[in-house]
């Protein structure tokens, strides 16, 4: 190193502190994005998910209840079939004046369960389906049929047997 800071004349020291952050930021991103949900991909297999969907209108209810097969947003992959719709009246969290908290219901607005049977991918610790969207338990995902365009929280995935 040169009185000027120059290593060999060409670089310097903030020269090489760029070419070092650069390389992180690569080694980052082939981290983030080269997953090993794709890579390991066992089986082609048959799933069900229940999908949460809270605080609709009856509207909604209904046209979930029509069934019917869900798609994606462009509606060119099939993504499953709804198979099965429960609700309950919702309900929300309040306080009272006096500090009590209560479940109160909420007038026309429902929580609905939404059965949807599907084919995917089994890969080591996840379920994939056919637009590459991993099935995992707390993950919000869209419905679209053609009836309806709604969206919820995955409850619960389960992979169904063969018989």
């Amino acid at each position: 190193m040169n009185k000027n800071g120059k290593i060999k004349g060409k670089f310097n020291i903030i020269d090489l502190l760029v070419i070092i952050l650069i390389a992180a930021v690569v080694v980052g991103i082939a981290v983030r994005y080269g997953s090993s949900v794709t890579t390991a991909v066992k089986s082609d297999e048959e799933f069900e998910y229940v999908v949460k969907v809270e605080s609709v209108r009856m509207f909604t209810i209904d046209a979930l209840e029509k069934k019917g097969k869900v798609t994606d947003k462009k509606s060119t992959l099939d993504l499953g079939e709804i198979t099965d719709v429960q609700y309950e009246q919702t309900k929300y969290q309040s306080t009272t004046a006096d500090g009590r908290i209560i479940f109160a219901e909420q007038p026309e607005r429902y929580t609905a369960y939404v059965t949807i049977r599907t084919r995917g991918k089994e890969s080591d610790n996840s379920y994939i389906t056919a637009d590459s969207n991993e099935l995992s338990v707390g993950r919000t995902t869209e419905i679209f049929s053609k009836y309806v365009h709604t969206s919820g929280t995955i409850l619960s995935v389960e992979k169904l047997s063969a018989e």
